[in-house]
């Protein structure tokens, strides 16, 4: 018995040496597992917040200016009045003339984007559309109304205009030719409307015995 005692005691040591181990490795090996689970935990969304592309506004419409002739002459009649009209167009500047023999009524003012826009003495209007080889709108003039269509005409046709002083008087006047022949003109001595004929295209007028010069538009449109 005496022997068997420390045989014992080794053999009791050493199961719970082995037990000690178990034990040491069994925790070891369950805090291992815990970091683990620790470090696979998913990442935390954050919140981000992207700039959209600016939308550009969208373009606006392009107006496009409808065609205007830089120089155009135009001659025709007035319905409803029996006179005639004349308008005359020089890179954007417009002159008209309407005269019916007994009254007249000088205009001026513009042309662009296909209309012509005049106005003179006596509340004298006009406006009209340019196209198609013609201008055709109203006229205004004395109180009253008229519409016109006067299409494209070329030299002799057309407009002209003669100032004077004759005799220690002031002479203006107007004539309008048209392609058939058909002319009208009217001619103020002073303030008074003179018994003057209308001279044929590319003659001079006779007023009180003087020879007036008739000017085309090319001549006397950058001084109305």
């Amino acid at each position: 018995m005496t022997r068997l005692g420390p045989v014992y005691t080794l053999a009791a040591g050493a199961v719970m040496a082995v037990a000690l181990g178990v034990a040491s490795a069994t925790t070891s090996s369950g805090t291992q597992t815990v970091n683990a689970q620790e470090d696979a935990a998913p990442p935390v969304a954050r919140a981000t917040t992207e700039a959209l592309p600016e939308q550009e506004p969208e373009p606006e419409p392009v107006k496009t200016a409808k065609p205007t002739p830089a120089k155009a002459d135009y001659a025709g009649r007035v319905t409803g009045n029996g006179g005639l009209i004349a308008i005359s167009v020089r890179n954007g500047k417009a002159v008209g003339y309407f005269c019916d023999g007994k009254i007249e009524a000088w205009m001026k003012g513009k042309a662009a984007d296909g209309k012509v826009t005049l106005s003179g003495h006596g509340k004298a209007t006009l406006t009209a559309d340019l196209a198609g080889g013609r201008v055709a709108g109203d006229l205004g003039f004395g109180g009253r109304k008229w519409s016109f269509k006067a299409p494209t005409v070329k030299k002799p046709s057309g407009l002209y205009r003669a100032t004077a002083l004759v005799r220690g008087a002031n002479v203006r006047a107007g004539w309008i030719y048209l392609d058939d022949g058909t002319r009208v003109g009217l001619t103020l001595v002073g303030d008074k409307v003179a018994d003057v004929p209308i001279p044929e295209p590319g003659q001079n007028a006779v007023v009180n015995g003087v020879e007036v010069d008739p000017q085309d538009v090319d001549e006397f449109i950058e001084g109305f």
